[in-house]
């Protein structure tokens, strides 16, 4: 049988978009989301959803800034290397993975997970903002985290083709190995990544954007995969570059498309809150 997790990404970002979530995952539009502590808006998202007696985010580790925004701190005090001179996150993921230590990286991971749990909001698995996780030898450290505490983790099981073509020589090597690891330790992943692989700038119009998804989803296995979505409200998106931005509001358009869901209907995709 095939199951999809449908998912929210960054609750966190501003109360805006945080309004915008929870009322997808309200609606049922979205079975899952996910939550990055050190964001502004992040203490919002945690009034929002327990208010609406939503079920906990997953947690997203975040250990960069965002590039239009003003900069993000760590929540841990002693995790140096992750940081740039004046103790903020750096805006480039290359320079936490060259940089940045998988000591500190474990420790800011641990630290947002507690933050999260001290919040009443405890996550069932995480994932990688920006994919720095995926790039980093700290790899390894979040993986025994999540076994230790029994989490979820956000690694494709299997890599979609689009995907297949860019993971290679050391990506691939890496992500391999992470495969093999996490099944070693019993860490639950889901079967394969959905998500508007595109760069904004490449989407000229909401009906690209939809075809895109549209087709990945006819095309998901047997087994629990997820699709990413990255939705924003309209006044989040003006703070952003202009393609990024339209971008995530024909994002948020699309999981309210009646188009979507009777296209999981007809494949006889279920929904599933999480992997």
């Amino acid at each position: 049988m095939r199951k999809l997790v449908v998912t929210a990404d960054d609750l966190g970002l501003d109360p805006a978009t945080n309004a915008e979530i929870t009322d997808l995952a309200r609606r049922e539009r979205v079975t899952a989301t996910t939550l990055m502590p050190v964001a502004p808006g992040a203490r919002d998202a945690v009034r929002r959803v327990t208010a609406a007696g939503l079920a906990p985010p997953r947690l997203h580790v975040t250990l960069t800034s965002a590039r239009e925004l003003p900069p993000w701190r760590p929540v841990a005090a002693d995790v140096g290397s992750l940081t740039e001179a004046d103790g903020v996150f750096p805006v480039t993921p290359r320079r936490v993975a060259a940089l940045g230590e998988a000591a500190d990286v474990a420790r800011e991971l641990a630290a947002q997970w507690r933050w999260m749990r001290t919040g009443g909001l405890p996550p069932s698995g995480l994932d990688s903002h920006s994919g720095v996780l995926y790039q980093h030898t700290g790899l390894g450290a979040a993986l025994r985290f999540c076994a230790e505490h029994s989490l979820a983790f956000r690694l494709p099981a299997r890599l979609q083709p689009v995907v297949r073509t860019t993971w290679r020589g050391r990506l691939r090597r890496r992500y391999d190995e992470a495969v093999a690891r996490a099944r070693d330790l019993g860490v639950r992943l889901p079967e394969t990544v959905l998500t508007p692989w595109l760069p904004g700038r490449l989407l000229l119009s909401y009906d690209q954007l939809r075809a895109h998804v549209l087709a990945q989803v006819r095309a998901v296995p047997e087994g629990v995969s997820e699709l990413i979505m990255h939705p924003a409200a309209p006044s989040t998106a003006r703070t952003l570059a202009p393609a990024e931005g339209r971008k995530r509001v024909w994002e948020l358009r699309l999981l309210r498309d009646p188009t979507f869901l009777a296209e999981l209907r007809r494949e006889r995709i279920a929904l599933a809150p999480s992997w």
